[in-house]
């Protein structure tokens, strides 16, 4: 079994190749919308990492359905997995419990078992690999939905809708065009945008929000990550930075958005990071799965 230190490896590996090659484009989750992945035993949508590498998976591969299952679960439904099929690997989060001397329990039952209450230990998350395999990869397993139509509405409208509708009123920051720069001001919860006409398309406008829409997810209001950003260039800009601008490749994914500007400009943003990423493998992990956070809480789970 592969330990803690060796998954966050292989996982920032999958990482820094998909940036190299493909840019932040190896982040969306599908080209124009499309299916969230489940799987298809429970019906759960796949979180943080797993959710991306699910649906590249399936739009590189062709697959008709974004629903996976394990070896075992495909057995159990009386299904099972096409000879010489290979697995895609997910990270599985195994959770322990440590109490305040140091005795370490396999369980919540070992917990109790003790005559502890889950307030006299700490949980203690460790990484897995595990493999998962699409529905098209089995016989005898049939989807649990049917696809999603996509492009039910335009682009912008649904870009507009990220902001205006689907970010919760009370948590959302204030917004104002005009100047030269795009940023997020924590201490006064805001975001200031360029005039839109000054960029060179609506979707490349869109894309710029959704960065700093992400950014306001910090707050310590909400998900509380600025309060550890300092210095400009420093390993915790540089990863806020890596997770606003994952969370707004997800948003750009979601809404149908095809920025012009996203090529020459992002690659070499992010060329940067990708030494960073090689130097902390835990940070890559760690920025997915803050970014995939960071969207749920702008337009809900989906």
């Amino acid at each position: 079994m592969k330990n803690k230190k060796d998954v966050y490896t292989e996982v920032s590996k999958r990482i820094i190749n998909g940036l190299k090659t493909k840019g932040l484009k190896w982040f969306r989750p599908w080209e124009g919308g499309g299916c969230t992945p489940i799987n298809n035993t429970t019906g759960k949508i796949y979180q943080g990492y797993n959710y991306f590498i699910l649906s590249i998976t399936t739009s590189e591969k062709g697959y008709t359905h974004n629903e996976w299952t394990t070896y075992k679960q495909a057995q159990a439904k009386g299904g099972t997995v096409k000879k010489g099929e290979k697995g895609t690997e997910i990270v599985f989060w195994n959770i322990s419990f440590l109490d305040k001397d140091g005795n370490f329990y396999r369980t919540k039952a070992d917990v109790l078992a003790k005559g502890l209450s889950m307030n006299d230990v700490k949980k203690i998350f460790s990484p897995r690999l595990w493999n998962v395999f699409n529905i098209a990869q089995c016989d005898g397993i049939e989807p649990k939905r049917k696809p999603i139509e996509t492009d039910e509405f335009s682009p912008i409208e649904e870009a507009e809708k990220v902001y205006n509708e689907k970010y919760d009123a009370e948590k959302k920051p204030s917004l104002g065009h005009g100047g030269e720069s795009a940023f997020y001001a924590p201490s006064r919860h805001h975001v200031q945008m360029p005039e839109k006409n000054t960029f060179i398309s609506s979707d490349d406008y869109y894309k710029t929000l959704f960065h700093e829409l992400v950014h306001s997810t910090g707050h310590e209001s909400m998900l509380n990550r600025l309060h550890k950003v300092s210095a400009f260039g420093s390993e915790d800009y540089s990863k806020e930075e890596l997770v606003a601008e994952i969370g707004s490749e997800f948003l750009v994914g979601i809404t149908g958005l095809n920025p012009k500007d996203n090529e020459d400009n992002s690659q070499a943003y992010i060329n940067g990071w990708i030494k960073k990423l090689g130097d902390n493998p835990k940070m890559a992990l760690s920025a997915c799965n803050q970014a995939m956070k960071a969207v749920d809480l702008i337009v809900g789970e989906q």
